[in-house]
């Protein structure tokens, strides 16, 4: 049975006060009296501990995270071990948005429990070290763990809400997937394999250097495989075995040298094997394609574009992979500029004709592996992955000049110009993907003040 929400909070109240009150007032004052090096202390044995779990690294082993986390949990442990003197309610609501955020970012909540154990573990050794009388000890122990276990628990309540919606949105964008139309991007993909097949044919047949033959993985199939695909498909056998064909197809190339490429027969083995292996890939490929044909597609109704409700599912994943990687990406926030006055002028038809001129400018110059949604209003984002900054400045500023080039006619003789406004921002580092978005943004709101009609870039003051 789920407990109201205002029930809970009443009664985790009740139960932190009944802690506080059973707690004497040596113990408290014991626990206040800890000072801002012992707490630091805490701190730096928890990231040496839980830098030690591959898992735990993947989110706290950034310099700009750890840098910021380091005073964000020194802060919580004050805030939880001076709970008898703070208020509750603003207490119990800011550990709520702990959890949401957590949540937000994908920290699993076991990680965040072991967190926790350890540094109680480590206040009650260093409690014991002062040799003090093993009632007052235990007094002021069980105080700060039953009020971190507290803490810990709204934590888990809010996190467990929040999971489950992102759960189902998870769901609903592998079921819907980012793909518009199943059988064209069918068709698409086959054909990025097929080009990648003949690019490679025509290197070895030349005799031109090994090194210039793209990896397969690179390709554009094998970005939009590694970065949509793989996520798309339910079939998770299959996936595993096109994984496994598009590596050993790699490795399989780089094991023949230019001078085994030149004898003829070294040759055919090679062509032939690698062949045989991209057909394999096409049938597979091709087989997941009727599967995901028999789902409908969840986009937004006018451009077709990307629904923002995946904007979670897909960040946290991009973030989880280029954390693993090393691998860049940049988020992009893209606004009409003016577009009111379109609208007051010459109506909302000419508002949406402008909404899917440029959606389809957007979609065209991407790449599969990319990602484009309407984020809302006349306001699109787009993710571009395995990018540099240099090189996603460089797309933007061709969608900037097409779209200035392609306006939309409210009539035979009357003509509405467009241009947009955008801003940028690199991944960095940060797990979360709304501090991202709201860098973008802040971005975007320089191109506009700046003039409009501009891209800009956001870069860290200082």
């Amino acid at each position: 049975m789920k407990i109201n929400g205002q029930y809970y909070d009443a009664l985790i109240m009740s139960e932190w006060h009944e802690l506080i009150d059973i707690t004497s007032d040596a113990a408290h004052s014991l626990v206040m009296s800890l000072p801002d090096h012992d707490i630091n202390l805490l701190v730096d044995d928890f990231y040496a501990y839980m830098l030690d779990d591959d898992d735990a690294r993947l989110f706290l082993s950034s310099q700009q995270v750890h840098d910021r986390l380091h005073a964000t949990l020194a802060n919580w442990i004050k805030q939880v071990l001076h709970s008898s003197t703070a208020d509750l309610a603003v207490l119990i609501a800011d550990q709520r948005k702990v959890g949401n955020i957590h949540a937000r970012i994908g920290i699993p909540i076991d990680l965040v429990a072991r967190g926790a154990r350890r540094v109680k573990q480590s206040l009650y050794s260093r409690l014991q070290r002062e040799k003090m009388d093993p009632a007052l000890c235990y007094d002021a122990m069980r105080f700060c763990s039953l009020a971190m276990d507290t803490a810990i628990e709204v934590m888990t309540t809010a996190y467990s809400r929040t999971h489950e919606s992102t759960t189902k949105d998870q769901e609903n964008y592998r079921l819907f997937s980012i793909l518009d139309n199943v059988g064209v991007e069918r068709e698409r993909q086959l054909a990025a394999l097929l080009n990648w097949e003949n690019r490679f044919i025509y290197t070895v047949a030349t005799g031109s250097p090994a090194t210039e033959i793209q990896e397969l993985k690179e390709s554009e199939f094998g970005l939009w495989f590694q970065h949509k695909g793989r996520h798309v498909f339910a079939q998770v056998d299959e996936v595993l075995e096109i994984t496994a064909l598009v590596n050993s197809t790699d490795e399989f190339i780089q094991t023949y040298t230019a001078d085994m490429i030149a004898v003829v027969e070294e040759r055919y083995v090679l062509l032939r094997t690698v062949r045989n292996r991209i057909v394999k890939l096409a049938s597979l490929l091709s087989s997941l394609f009727e599967e995901l044909a028999k789902f409908e597609n969840g986009k937004d109704p006018l451009t077709n574009l990307l629904n923002r409700r995946f904007i979670p599912t897909i960040l946290r994943r991009e973030i989880a992979l280029a954390m693993r990687t090393n691998s860049p990406f940049v988020v992009a926030m893209l606004d009409i500029d003016y577009f009111k006055r379109i609208n007051d002028k010459y109506g909302h038809d000419a508002g949406d004709a402008a909404l899917k001129n440029i959606a389809s400018i957007l979609y065209e110059s991407v790449r599969s592996s990319d990602y484009v949604f309407r984020y809302g209003g006349e306001e699109f984002m787009l993710v571009f992955v395995e990018i540099s900054e240099s090189q996603a400045n460089m797309i933007i500023d061709t969608i900037r000049a097409k779209i200035a080039s392609r306006p939309v006619y409210h009539s035979a003789s009357e003509k509405i110009n467009l241009t947009v406004s955008v801003g940028l921002c690199m991944f960095d580092g940060h797990p979360d993907y709304e501090r991202l978005i709201r860098k973008a943004d802040s971005a975007l709101y320089v191109a506009k003040q700046n003039g409009r009609n501009r891209a800009e870039t956001y870069h860290p003051k200082g």
